[in-house]
């Protein structure tokens, strides 16, 4: 019997804002968990992740700055001075991204978005089958948060619900941050349901959980896979 293909998740956490001095608390309790987690930071906080090099991160860039090309310049270049190796920004709102070749310039690898841009210039590499992701200049992947279900009672992943996620297909999930102080405080309830669900479906098998940052490099591998059904297409 033929293996269904494994399930790509991605989870991402707004980082908690805490008083200088107690960020230690939310970065050893990042170490711990039991699936990898994406931190959003935003740029002012990055300092107090700088020497946490065991956990991923994303720059959390505001919306104000996508737009200008001068400020999106100067925060990817603090952020590039505080952590050399970040490779990872998520862009919120539904604004269309206009500087991708700043990002891809910056050593930016991978861009979470909430919607793509109408770009006639096609995409420079194929994404894998059931990934909302696209590749519009080189070096840089967009990838597009998977959408909320709709709101009430339990909400996206509330209480009882969880994602769907397809064989083979990617799921990136975001969470907004809390405020700082206790663990509690910065794991809200929907996000350390996110963690136990995920788990549970990993431990089972058929659904890889990934960093943020990995995802180029499982694009690249996925797309090295044969597609079932077409030599040619196998082979392009």
């Amino acid at each position: 019997m033929r293996s269904r293909p494994s399930s790509t998740l991605v989870i991402c956490a707004g980082a908690p804002r805490q008083p200088v001095g107690r960020q230690a608390s939310w970065v050893e309790t990042a170490r711990s968990l039991s699936v990898p987690v994406t931190w959003l930071v935003g740029v002012d906080d990055l300092a107090a992740v700088s020497g946490a090099g065991d956990i991923d991160v994303a720059i959390d860039i505001p919306p104000a700055a996508c737009g200008s090309r001068q400020r999106l310049r100067d925060l990817l270049a603090r952020g590039r001075d505080l952590l050399p190796d970040i490779t990872a920004v998520v862009l919120r709102g539904p604004a269309p991204l206009e500087h991708r070749v700043l990002l891809a310039e910056h050593g930016i690898s991978v861009a979470i978005v909430d919607a793509f841009s109408d770009d006639s210039r096609g995409c420079r590499r194929p994404a894998p089958r059931g990934w909302a992701c696209r590749n519009v200049v080189w070096g840089l992947w967009e990838v597009l948060v998977t959408p909320s279900r709709p709101g009430g009672i339990a909400g996206w992943f509330g209480f009882g619900g969880s994602p769907r996620l397809s064989p083979g297909g990617l799921s990136v999930l975001r969470g907004e941050a809390a405020a700082g102080g206790s663990v509690a405080a910065f794991m809200p309830p929907r996000l350390q349901r996110w963690i136990a669900w995920a788990a549970q479906r990993s431990a089972r098998g058929g659904v890889e959980v990934a960093h943020l940052s990995t995802l180029p490099s499982l694009i690249a591998g996925a797309g090295r896979q044969p597609i079932a059904g077409s030599v040619l297409r196998a082979a392009a």
